[in-house]
């Protein structure tokens, strides 16, 4: 910590420029550092001089030197001077989530969560230090004008298990978890609370207790759930499980990280949707080719299912050889498939056929196959209904398109 002597610029290198933001513990300034030729930022700690305020900001800026992350601000020096304190800091040419949020309006639900992967990783950076930052809340992440995310003022964070940690129920009443409130364990898991709460702010335009008064707002933090979001849309399950009371039962940042980034990418999310609604379409184009083969096979063809039923095996109960099978009503009095004369894709198997189907599906069917429709089922086998499948055209309706 340096001790500045001079009367004209902190620290004897460090000259003040503008106010670039203040709190209700001092202001911010940006300023040029004489010595190195750098712009910086400075934070001034404007309390009466005290040995908590210096602990403060020493706490602040040791939390700040043991972390080496794109997402969390650098803390260069710290200057003492006349009873006032200075911490000076990388200078990120941004605004904060809260400015953010008041000038232009809410996030929407993509760039949320592309916001919060970002200051996910910076929480866990500083977890994985030992360092739990206890003051995540949309005035303390900074958007950079080149897409940095930076979470910033560790001066409530706690280091380890060594001595001056601040009080736990230290923090904003909106963004402070339940459990600190009632002076309880702070961990990881309260981060991530405070986390979701500054999640919900961005997309949703206000805190998940918003209440007339800080009072209120507190009971409700302790004894109410969160005002069910409007606007968070597929971020709501997530936002939700991680404001739970118990700390025990908010999902992990493995988890938390998995789910935003599922949220974060639509278009990603939709083409692997459209990719497999077209390979289910290959699937199903080409099912009939696999009912000789033993096999039965299960696909979905954009919103509706298939399945083939394929001959019974030969046995010694069977000696004849394969038996009729009734699938569906394909018998004789079912219609036979009638292909079509125009767009018949190339390649089909000599003797196949081209179906468009009333049911909203296209597929290959050997000439000469009956079909029959049964309720949401259209059903086709051969004509000594030996082998045959169904196409299920009801709604399939899932959340994981891939893994079913």
């Amino acid at each position: 910590m340096a001790i500045d002597v001079t009367d004209d610029r902190v620290g004897g290198r460090y000259r003040l420029l503008e106010v670039i933001g203040s709190g209700g513990m001092g202001r911010v300034w940006r300023a040029e550092d004489d010595l190195l030729l750098r712009t910086v930022a400075v934070k001034e700690i404007s309390v009466p001089s005290s040995t908590a305020s210096v602990a403060e900001a020493m706490r602040e800026a040791r939390a700040a030197a043991r972390l080496d992350h794109p997402g969390v601000v650098k803390v260069f020096d710290v200057v003492w001077r006349r009873g006032r304190c200075w911490i000076v800091m990388e200078y990120v040419d941004s605004r904060s989530l809260q400015r953010v949020v008041r000038e232009d309006g809410a996030l929407s639900v993509p760039e949320a969560a592309r916001v919060g992967l970002r200051m996910l990783a910076a929480l866990r950076a500083a977890h994985a230090a030992g360092v739990l930052h206890r003051d995540v809340k949309p005035d303390n992440v900074l958007l950079a004008g080149d897409g940095r995310v930076v979470l910033t003022d560790f001066g409530l964070a706690s280091i380890g298990a060594g001595d001056g940690q601040p009080d736990p129920r230290l923090g904003s009443p909106s963004y402070i978890a339940p459990e600190r409130l009632q002076a309880g364990e702070a961990g990881e898991a309260s981060d991530l609370w405070s986390f979701a709460a500054t999640l919900y702010a961005a997309v949703e335009g206000k805190p998940p207790f918003a209440r007339a008064d800080a009072g209120s707002a507190l009971r409700a933090l302790l004894e109410e759930p969160p005002d069910r979001p409007v606007r968070a849309g597929a971020l709501t399950p997530l936002l939700l499980d991680l404001l739970v009371k118990d700390p025990a039962g908010r999902p992990g940042a493995d988890e938390v990280e998995a789910r935003l980034r599922r949220v974060a990418d639509p278009a990603r999310r939709l083409s692997a949707v459209a990719e497999s609604r077209r390979f289910v379409s290959v699937l199903v184009a080409g099912l009939v080719l696999l009912v000789g083969t033993g096999l039965v096979v299960v696909g979905q063809r954009q919103a509706g299912r298939a399945r083939a039923v394929a001959p019974a095996a030969m046995t010694s109960e069977n000696p004849a050889g394969p038996r009729r099978i009734e699938v569906c009503g394909v018998d004789a009095d079912s219609s036979v498939v009638t292909g079509a004369t125009r767009n018949v894709p190339a390649g089909l198997p000599a003797g196949w056929v081209w179906l468009r189907d009333p049911g909203g599906f296209a597929l290959a069917v050997p000439a000469g196959w009956r079909r029959a429709a049964s309720g949401n089922d259209v059903c086709f086998g051969d004509p000594q209904a030996r082998r045959a499948f169904t196409v299920n055209v009801s709604a399939v309706v899932t959340r994981r398109p891939l893994a079913y």
